[in-house]
Formats: structure tokens, C-alpha cells, sequence
């Protein structure tokens, strides 16, 4: 009889362990991150009595949650990946909506421009002309500024987004070193506790987003490391990140990691690839640079070609003309790290030949080598005999002091000289469009600035509406290409995320179900106990 009782006690023990188990994963169905939990049961120890063994019900062996770490693996590396992406697709979006506004693009600028050059060669002697020259060269600088304004405040806003994403990190990082200690500590006790599990996991998936990172388990620690194996997360240790002055260009900032033996130390960029860091880093090296750079090349080139001709003429003074525009000059930029006293200065030699890059000028083994970073491509320098200046692709650079092995300076020629983009003079009497002293209406040397427009004075390959209408349609093609990455990684993602789901979901329809199944186990339990109970009560009327 007390077999009997003893079965129908663990069958309601085990009722009401998986009801408890269904009903918690009804109440956690919108509970981002949560794993559906089972309470797992088995054959109590047998009992031999006799010849033969009976069973004694059903033991509660504990609750699982329903968890498959390489599903989950996929699903965050797909998401680092998607994160990058998206973040790319949200910088570039932003530009080439700048750069495609209709009537304000620099294109409009510069067509505007010669076509007010093409009525002062209609009529040269006519002074409203001269003056929508002057109008029209003024607005242009501004149109060239403010693109360049545009682009700069864009490399702050990746510095500020830097910024607030270590900081992120960080917060995520602590987090998760306080929830191993907390789940060792309750670990050992017996299973660790499921819901602090999905918490850690859940924080795992959002600080991946961040930046991508790599998981490993031990002893059941969770270990978090990002990069190539710079830990963030070990056991209940956090290491911070840190945004910081690049030592190459200290106007960008980049993620620095504070090494057990180095110290602070600047991650390489090239290995931060995934999560919404990743896609900053990238967007800032592929194409931000690039522009800037671009629009830097087409300035110089467009300034160097009609101050040529401006001042090969004469104006209405009678004068021969002067440079109608001004603009910046290179910058050299030493690296933090250098040993050596060594200074580096440059100027522009031939405008024609200056490429849209910056260049990378490293003195190793003894001698100057320079890389431009446009393409990674190594450059032939020309060496002074005296050792101090360097010359190459339309560019003099110039060395005093004396350098160490191993130190470095970035060079850029045309990354901000637009800022300086201005207008010399706004007097019209002073466009010389004469070629000698002929007469005020002579139109050659006007025709000349005219020609230039056809002509490709831009890096000795493109005319000056060619250089932007292709660094429009980079940016386009740029743009639509991580769109569509981001579409078919958000694909990806929502495949992955079904067969986390079928492992891990919560189905409703089925706890349901289930509910009512261990409802009935319950019951028919409490029949068995009724059952004993009656008979046990039978057998206390016979013995009365």
C-alpha cells in the first residue's frame, strides 16, 4: 500500500513540476532572450521484492533549458555581420543623399560657372557678364566648402559614434563578468540557474552587435574575446575598451585596448571587421577618406587650371591678372609613436599629377619609403642628392632633423585644402579675359578658361565634371551594394533565427497542449492517491 501511495506522490510531484515549467514559459513568451525550459523526469529506483522488481513512480531529475550553442554561434555571427553592414549602409545613405541633391550638387556648381564663362566670351566687353562670372565663382567656393563641411562633420560623427559605442561595450562587458561570477557561485550548488543563462547570452548577442565577438566556455565561464584574442570578458574579470587619438592621425579616433604587458595599446583596424564598430571603421576607410580626398584632388585642380590661365591674361584695368583663387596646402601629420626629431613638410609641384590619396611615408632600413593607402601601392620617390626632399606624383616633400627606424608620417595632400577654398577678388573688371592689351573686348584668354571645362587637368586623366560625377556614382554604387547586403544578411539572420526558435521558442499552441496533458497527469495522479486511500480505508474497516 505504501508503494502504491508513494508512486501517486511522485507522479504529483512530477505534475506539478512540468506545469510549473509550462506555465513559466507561457508568462516568458515575450521575454527577449529567454530559452523555453523543460523539467525533465525519470523512473524512480526500482524496488525487488520477491522475484521481481517493482517500480516506485517518477523522480524529478531537474529543468533544462532548450539550447543549442552552435545555432546560437551562426545566428551571432551573422548578426556582427548584418550590425556592420547596417551601420556601413546608414553612413552612405546619409552622403549620397547629400551629393544627389538636385541643383546643388558641385557638378551644378561647375557648369554654372563655365556657362557665365561662355557669355563673357559672347560679349566680352559686357560688364554684367563679368559681374555673373564673380557671382557665379563666389557660389561655387561655397558649394565647394560646404561639401567639405559636410564631409568633416561626417568624420565627427564617427568619432562621437565611436565614442558611445565603446562606452557601450564597456557597460555590456561588466555586466557579463558580474553575471559569471553570480552564475559560478550558484553553480555550485548543483545546475546553474536557467535564467541568468539567458540573460548572459542575451547580453552576449547585444554587446556582438557592437563589435563582433568570439565565445568560449570553460568550466562554465564564459569567455569573450574580440579581434584575434584580445579578451573583454574572463570569468569575472572585464577589460575595457577605449576610444582614442589614432597615433598615425590623431584628428580620428580609433579603439584602443589596455594590454596586461604593453600597456594601452591602438587594436588594428583591419581586424575589427563586424558588429556596428566594424561597419564605422569601414565606412570611414573605404569611402569617407576617399571622398574627401577627391574632392581635395578636383579643387587643386580646378584652382591650379584657371589661375593658370587668369593670370596668363589681362583684365579691363589693363593689368595682367591675377590668381582668382586660393586654397590649402598638404599636411604632414608625425605619428605618436616616432623616436626620431625628424619633420617632414610638403608643397604641390605639378597639381596635374597629384592622385586623391594619402600616403604613408615610413623611414625603414635606412631609407624613405612611401605607400600611398588609396591602393596600398608602393611609390618610387626621387631622393635629392642631399638627402632632403623627397618628390613624386606631382608632390616635394621636404625632411629636417633626423629620423628613427621605424618612424612614420602621413602625408595628405588634398584631404582638407578645400577648407581654404576662397574667392581673391570680386571686382569684375579684374576677370582677365584679354590675352594682350588689345582691348576689352577681346575674349581669347576668357575662351582658354572657357576650354578647360573639356580638358583633364584632374590627376591627368578626367575633366573636372567627370572627377564628381564619378565619386557621385562610387557612392551610389556603394550605397545600393550594402543595401542589398544588408537585405540578404537580414534573410540570413531570419533563417537562423526560425531554427533557434525551434529549438529555443516558445510555441504557444504547444504549451497549450501541454498544459492540458499534464493537467490530466495530475489528475489520473490523484485517482491513484484516491485509489490507495479507499483501500486503505477498506482494509481499516476489516480489521475493526
Amino acid at each position: 500500500m505504501s508503494s502504491l501511495i508513494n508512486s501517486a506522490m511522485s507522479g504529483l510531484s512530477a505534475a506539478q513540476q512540468l506545469l510549473n515549467s509550462t506555465a513559466n514559459n507561457i508568462s516568458s513568451y515575450t521575454i527577449a532572450g529567454y530559452n523555453r525550459q523543460i523539467t525533465v523526469i525519470s523512473e524512480a529506483q526500482n524496488t525487488f521484492s520477491g522475484n521481481s522488481w517493482y517500480g516506485n513512480g517518477a523522480i524529478v531529475n531537474g529543468v533544462q533549458r532548450q539550447y543549442d550553442a552552435l545555432i546560437d554561434s551562426q545566428l551571432r555571427n551573422a548578426s556582427a555581420k548584418s550590425s556592420a553592414q547596417s551601420a556601413h549602409y546608414t553612413q552612405l545613405s546619409a552622403i549620397d543623399k547629400q551629393m544627389t541633391l538636385e541643383g546643388g550638387t558641385l557638378n551644378d556648381g561647375l557648369e554654372a560657372f563655365f556657362d557665365t564663362l561662355q557669355n563673357v566670351v559672347n560679349n566680352a566687353a559686357d560688364p554684367a557678364a563679368r559681374q555673373a562670372v564673380m557671382s557665379q565663382a563666389a557660389a561655387l567656393t561655397n558649394q565647394f566648402t560646404s561639401t567639405q563641411t559636410m564631409l568633416d562633420q561626417q568624420q565627427r560623427d564617427i568619432n562621437t559614434q565611436l565614442q558611445s559605442t565603446v562606452s557601450a561595450i564597456n557597460s555590456y562587458t561588466q555586466q557579463l563578468a558580474t553575471l559569471n561570477q553570480r552564475i559560478s557561485q550558484l553553480s555550485q550548488s548543483g545546475d546553474a540557474p536557467n535564467n541568468l543563462l539567458d540573460q548572459r547570452d542575451q547580453l552576449v548577442r547585444e554587446l556582438n552587435d557592437q563589435v563582433g565577438v568570439t565565445v568560449a566556455m570553460q568550466d562554465g565561464n564564459m569567455t569573450v574575446s574580440i579581434a584575434n584574442g584580445f579578451t573583454l570578458v574572463s570569468g569575472s574579470k572585464s577589460y575595457a575598451l577605449e576610444a582614442i587619438p589614432s597615433n598615425a592621425n590623431p584628428d580620428q579616433l580609433t579603439i584602443g585596448y589596455q594590454d596586461k604587458v604593453a600597456g594601452k595599446v591602438e587594436l588594428p583596424e583591419k581586424l575589427l571587421k563586424t558588429g556596428k564598430i566594424g561597419g564605422l571603421l569601414a565606412f570611414r576607410h573605404d569611402e569617407l577618406n576617399q571622398l574627401q580626398n577627391r574632392l581635395g584632388q578636383l579643387t587643386l585642380a580646378f584652382t591650379s587650371a584657371m589661375n593658370s590661365v587668369q593670370q596668363q591674361g589681362y583684365d579691363l584695368n589693363g593689368q595682367q591678372g591675377e590668381a582668382m583663387f586660393t586654397i590649402g596646402q598638404p599636411t604632414v601629420k608625425q605619428n605618436q609613436l616616432n623616436k626620431g626629431d625628424a619633420t617632414l613638410s610638403a608643397t604641390f609641384t605639378d597639381p596635374q599629377q597629384v592622385q586623391a590619396s594619402d600616403y604613408r611615408v615610413a623611414f625603414k632600413e635606412g631609407s624613405w619609403q612611401v605607400t600611398r593607402l588609396s591602393d596600398n601601392s608602393s611609390i618610387n620617390a626621387t631622393l635629392s642628392d642631399d638627402g632632403s626632399t623627397l618628390s613624386f606624383e606631382g608632390l616635394e616633400l621636404s625632411v629636417t632633423g633626423t629620423p628613427t627606424e621605424g618612424d612614420s608620417f602621413l602625408l595628405q595632400p588634398v584631404n582638407q585644402i578645400t577648407h581654404q577654398f576662397s574667392l581673391n577678388f570680386s571686382d569684375p573688371n579684374k576677370l582677365a579675359a584679354a590675352e594682350d592689351l588689345s582691348g576689352e573686348s577681346d575674349n581669347r584668354n576668357v575662351q582658354k578658361m572657357l576650354d578647360l571645362q573639356s580638358q583633364k587637368w584632374v590627376g591627368g586623366t578626367q575633366t573636372f565634371s567627370q572627377t564628381w560625377s564619378s565619386a557621385v556614382s562610387f557612392v551610389g554604387t556603394q550605397t545600393q551594394a550594402y543595401g542589398n547586403a544588408v537585405n540578404l544578411s537580414d534573410n540570413i539572420i531570419t533563417q537562423l533565427t526560425a531554427r533557434q526558435q525551434a529549438v529555443s521558442g516558445v510555441n504557444l499552441d504547444e504549451e497549450y497542449a501541454n498544459l492540458t496533458q499534464y493537467q490530466q497527469y495530475y489528475i489520473a495522479n490523484t485517482q491513484v492517491l484516491n485509489t490507495a486511500s479507499a483501500l486503505f480505508d477498506a482494509l481499516i474497516s476489516v480489521r475493526s
